[in-house]
């Protein structure tokens, strides 16, 4: 029962979260705030309930720890203070795997397989995200070209290091241990994917350099946008009638609808366990 509610909270939340995203670029601020009470609420109910007070124990230890990476994040500018706030919400909800037992199967923590799942996601969303916003700007191909062409002599060292130490790597184990080869099949694939990161990297270089900073008229300054020179935080109405009240232009910047993947985390976690388990055999 528990994990069934505790489902329903984070596929409605998450789920409105991503539609505002996509929709409007942000979602209200109270959306996240009424997640985390209202994951409180639940798991501290089962906690009087049943007399056992690791519910909700694990819910503010892990929550804050999620809340607080979200905000480090943020501090840094990698993001909105409202995705990290969504992140603190995930580690509310889903500090454990009460509910979900035996659904979960890993050697690692649940909190750790949610995280790495959300990580493993971001990337793969934010590799779809920037193709997609390629494919609609050719500008952006001739960027990418440029970037590429004088990273791909470090990107082929990096490859052949990366190769070399995987090779020695699975040759020692399958020598003094007689570990087959067949079972280092994720240890081999990580020059190729190191490979496909960095050239995204250069991709998302040119991406952000094209399409994420734009020079307006402050004419044009709405509620919500983003100063380039300042952390992840929209515009409010004062501020927004302060510029225009001056005139001349600002640079604001533009970031990834991020929220999707926080429902979609929830998803994969829930009926595939640990994407780690798929990657790399037998965690």
């Amino acid at each position: 029962m528990l994990g069934l509610i505790l489902l329903a909270v984070g596929v409605v939340g998450f789920g409105l979260g991503a539609y505002w995203d996509l929709k409007t670029t942000e979602f209200p601020d109270w959306l996240p705030y009424s997640m985390i009470v209202l994951a409180l609420a639940i798991r501290g109910g089962f906690s009087l309930f049943l007399g056992d007070f690791s519910f909700i124990i694990n819910s503010l230890i892990w929550g804050t720890i999620f809340l607080a990476f979200g905000l480090l994040l943020y501090h840094f500018k990698q993001w909105g203070d409202g995705d990290a706030w969504l992140l603190g919400a995930l580690g509310f909800l889903l500090p454990d795997a009460a509910g979900f037992v035996p659904v979960i199967e890993s050697v690692f923590p649940f909190p750790v397989i949610v995280l790495f799942n959300f990580f493993l996601i971001s990337l793969l969303y934010l590799i779809a995200y920037s193709v997609v916003l390629g494919l609609k700007n050719p500008s952006v191909h001739r960027s990418f070209i440029k970037n590429l062409r004088v990273g791909i002599r470090l990107m082929a060292g990096i490859f052949f290091a990366l190769l070399l130490s995987s090779l020695l790597m699975v040759f020692y184990f399958n020598a003094t241990f007689g570990v087959p080869v067949w079972n280092f099949t994720g240890i081999m694939l990580i020059p190729f994917l190191s490979v496909l990161i960095l050239t995204f990297l250069h991709y998302a270089r040119a991406i952000e350099g094209d399409l994420f900073k734009r020079k307006i008229p402050v004419k044009k300054l709405r509620v919500g946008d983003v100063l380039i020179s300042d952390k992840w935080r929209g515009l409010t109405d004062k501020e927004v009638l302060k510029f225009q009240k001056k005139g001349g232009y600002v640079w604001i910047k533009e970031g990834v609808r991020f929220a999707p993947v926080f429902i979609i985390t929830i998803i994969v976690t829930l009926f595939f366990g640990s994407m780690a388990g798929i990657l790399f055999i037998g965690t």
